[in-house]
């Protein structure tokens, strides 16, 4: 059967960033999109207009409620790791290439969460970001395939506006972040994105969305906060690997 895998980063300049995802079989996905583009279009929104974290505002805020309750209602799997850059330097600790760091916490991401088998063929989308180094994906598709044994028909860059479940993940990572990075505390926060965040809390009967539950999951949601002196050993020891050296 084939899976597919929607995911995208956030926070990438603050304390804590997260990378994260959402998986889903392909018969939900189908059912899932045709939800998201009818929602769309009910509110008079075309099916290429985006949602995301940034652009929530006091007049869209209830459209964005709405939209995200959609996440909820085919109960839709979100995986996402949060790595301290207080603790976890991707520059220092890898070969001074902050890039090549940034992309095996997104192999660790793919590869915990993901099923190794021959039955599921994985179709991967990323949200579209500049690389410094163009082979990446294709760096990350070789190394998820060799030495994780994942099926892996596609893995390429998208633009979000196209891809209603990266949409969700772009809202889900920019919410915990938004706890994570203690901005719910700031002296002038945004009192919409405070309760947009608060709305997705209350649909998992969470007080806020600063929680950690490791691998075992809550929920549909995995949150899994990567302890300093683990993650900084399986990344070293992926490098060499990661690199094709």
């Amino acid at each position: 059967m084939e899976q597919y895998i929607f995911a995208n980063e956030s926070s990438l300049n603050s304390r804590f960033m997260l990378i994260g995802g959402i998986w889903v079989d392909e018969i939900t996905y189908k059912a899932v999109i045709e939800k998201c583009n009818q929602f769309k279009q009910s509110i008079g929104w075309t099916i290429d207009a985006k949602f995301n974290w940034k652009n929530v505002s006091k007049l869209t805020l209830s459209n964005y409620k709405k939209f995200i309750d959609i996440f909820f209602e085919f109960n839709l799997n979100f995986n996402a790791i949060i790595i301290d850059q207080k603790e976890i330097c991707l520059k220092n600790n890898y070969e001074n290439d902050q890039e090549l760091g940034f992309y095996i916490f997104y192999y660790l991401l793919l590869w915990h969460n993901s099923v190794k088998n021959d039955k599921n063929e994985y179709l991967i989308y990323l949200d579209r970001r500049n690389n410094k180094k163009q082979t990446r994906l294709d760096d990350l598709k070789k190394y998820l395939q060799k030495d994780s044994g994942l099926n892996i028909k596609v893995l390429e860059p998208v633009n979000s506006k196209y891809y209603n479940l990266i949409q969700f993940t772009d809202i889900l990572l920019g919410a915990f972040g938004f706890y994570y990075n203690k901005r719910n505390t700031d002296e002038n926060v945004s009192k919409v994105k405070w309760e947009l965040a608060q709305y997705i809390a209350m649909k998992i009967d969470r007080k806020d969305l600063c929680f950690n539950t490791l691998k075992a999951g809550y929920k549909n949601l995995n949150i899994w906060e990567l302890e300093p002196s683990k993650a900084k050993s399986a990344l070293q020891s992926t490098i060499p690997s990661f690199k094709g050296s």
